[in-house]
């Protein structure tokens, strides 16, 4: 069943982006992905430094274990656009 595109505000859907504007997106959204991984790992770390913790922090490191996960999706994507000869 195909399902139906919930649009998301200043993108087109994927499927409708030329190659050179798909490879645009993925390196802008991995750079904030990785930006926003690497706030929450010096949160984290300051918050170990001051033996602070709380369920919010459980919910942090396992964040960062899907961001990591979404970043690889992200250089898969690159990668398999380069191989199909659709980068810029």
């Amino acid at each position: 069943m195909k399902q139906k595109h919930t649009p998301t505000p200043g993108r087109p859907p994927i499927n409708e982006m030329t190659g050179e504007q798909l490879t645009t997106w993925i390196q802008t959204t991995r750079a904030a992905l990785q930006q926003k991984k690497q706030r929450e790992r010096n949160y984290l770390g300051r918050r170990a430094a001051r033996h602070t913790h709380t369920p919010t922090d459980d919910a942090y490191e396992q964040d960062q274990l899907l961001e990591a996960d979404l970043l690889a999706l992200l250089d898969e994507m690159a990668a398999s656009l380069a191989q199909q000869g659709r980068t810029s």
